[in-house]
């Protein structure tokens, strides 16, 4: 085997196992989510399911579903929480955006464009904040969120994952503004302040830049599980991730928590696809 050979054999393997890596858990969620749960205890596994239906999509938010053989699926005791779930992840992803969209942009440009004292120091915090993973705060923000009585509230958990979000986006941000054109020095000749260069001329160059910033905190306000898990599992708080574990304990349900998963992508999904344009443009897909 040649060189030229050789390192197109390893390049088409890598691609290989990282699109296996990536489509089995999907492909074995979306066969599960139109199985009943007698198929998927078989052994060995089915491959599809001989009869796909739709009963745990149903189940998930409270209705009986009916197969045309007369046979009954229960809707799932774990409905109300799934509904609830959906509807306070949505609450929380929307805030969690807005608020860090607005606080990160200016923050993210100040860091880029302007020299001012202690900035490499700042900066190192805002990486910092970034390699610590949210177990290692997980007890400090329980100990806090209980003496302040913000456990099992969406207030609580909005807070608690805006210290996610931000140094996240604000780090990715501040590289981005710095690859934009020096505007400044020319917009400041033409008698313009720095808040109207900012607003006006900054924040249009940076649009894509922004809306892929406002994606990535979304989906990871979306997707939160660990601080949801301990400080609203159990609440009318309750988001859809921690909502979703309740299907592994107690009586299992497979397919309804393949049902839930397969709810809970559609969103990024969605996302995804109609904002693909400045994804690419960003560079980071």
């Amino acid at each position: 085997m040649t060189g030229r050979n050789a390192k197109t054999f390893w390049l088409v393997l890598a691609v290989a196992v990282a699109l296996i890596w990536t489509f089995l858990p999907m492909y074995w969620v979306v066969k599960y989510a139109f199985m009943t749960k007698t198929e998927i205890a078989r052994f060995p596994p089915m491959l599809y399911p001989p009869e796909p239906i739709l009963a745990s999509f149903f189940n998930i938010f409270g209705f009986d579903y009916t197969t045309a053989e007369g046979t009954v699926f229960k809707a799932s005791g774990q409905a109300r929480q799934i509904i609830l779930g959906l509807r306070n992840s949505l609450i929380v992803a929307l805030v969690v955006t807005a608020i860090t969209t607005l606080v990160v942009v200016p923050l993210s440009y100040v860091f880029a464009r302007l020299q001012f004292p202690f900035k490499g120091k700042l900066l190192a915090a805002i990486l910092l904040s970034v390699s610590l993973p949210p177990v290692s705060t997980l007890i400090p923000f329980y100990t806090l969120y209980v003496q302040l009585g913000l456990t099992g509230t969406l207030f609580g958990l909005i807070v608690v994952t805006l210290t996610i979000t931000i140094p996240i986006v604000a780090w990715m941000l501040i590289g981005f503004f710095r690859n934009l054109p020096p505007v400044e020095l020319l917009a400041r000749v033409d008698g313009f302040s720095r808040l109207y260069t900012l607003t006006r001329i900054i924040v249009p160059m940076a649009r894509s830049g922004i809306l892929v910033a406002a994606v990535i905190a979304f989906l990871f306000s979306w997707n939160e599980y660990v601080y949801a898990q301990i400080l609203v599992t159990g609440s009318n708080a309750v988001t859809l991730p921690a909502a979703m574990s309740g299907f592994l304990f107690q009586v299992p349900e497979p397919a309804q928590l393949a049902a839930s998963l397969l709810l809970s992508l559609l969103p990024p999904f969605c996302i995804a696809f109609f904002l693909q344009k400045h994804i690419a443009e960003m560079h980071i897909a």
